[in-house]
């Protein structure tokens, strides 16, 4: 225990008992999502993408692995990790995550390489400090052994996507992004984009048709923490 521990020892935000900011019976509340297309939210073995949604040329990704369904207990384990920057908090989330992977029957496993959701640098550096999404892909990426890459910068500075409507949230991500200069990808990857939270997919979706524009033979998954019914 380090020196700060002993001072402010880490207490579950769900019953207060000390030793960490979940304990062992509050992860036992926390609840298992269904697999799920990413568009169009019917029953998807493996969270991919369902043949007919694939149909649809505005679809980009090969599905959305979602380990957590929404409760109340995990809305406030993200909104710490997101803005009160419990950084400690993403091991337990990522270690459940991996475990997604790998009980994911679809999930590749050799030619992976691991990339995020990239924030405005106004809000990187001025409003949270850090980017959630890059340090779950980093953790993840460790865990995996797989390499990470940032693939893309966020050029644009938009509203936040939980205010939106399902329009808003696509006019608001139109040109946000721009892919990384000297960026070199091989035909034959899968590369999983990591973020916290979907909602309509709409985020992962605008990076992915990024992505298959410069690469189109490249397989493009995604990879969040929870869904948010909206």
């Amino acid at each position: 225990m380090g020196f700060i521990d002993y001072l402010f020892p880490r207490q579950c935000i769900n019953c207060s008992a000390t030793g960490a900011y979940l304990c062992k019976s509050c992860k036992k509340k926390l609840e298992p999502h269904p697999e799920i297309c990413p568009y169009c939210h019917r029953t998807s073995k493996d969270y991919r993408t369902c043949i007919e949604c694939r149909c649809n040329k505005k679809n980009y990704l090969e599905g959305i692995i979602i380990p957590f369904a929404y409760t109340d207990l995990l809305k406030t384990l993200i909104i710490r990790l997101k803005y009160f920057h419990k950084k400690d908090i993403g091991d337990f989330l990522v270690e459940r995550l991996v475990i997604a992977f790998q009980a994911n029957q679809s999930f590749p496993q050799n030619n992976v390489i691991i990339t995020f959701i990239p924030s405005h640098r106004y809000r990187h550096y001025f409003v949270k400090w850090y980017n959630q999404s890059e340090l779950l892909a980093e953790k993840i990426s460790e865990r995996l052994q797989v390499p990470m890459v940032a693939v893309a910068e966020k050029k644009k500075r938009t509203k936040t996507q939980a205010s939106l409507d399902r329009n808003g949230r696509l006019h608001n991500l139109k040109n946000a992004f721009s892919l990384t200069k000297n960026l070199r990808l091989q035909w034959n990857e899968t590369l999983l984009i990591i973020d916290d939270i979907t909602t309509t997919g709409s985020t992962i979706n605008e990076l992915a048709k990024l992505i298959k524009y410069h690469y189109p033979k490249i397989k493009v998954r995604g990879a969040v923490l929870w869904r948010h019914v909206g």
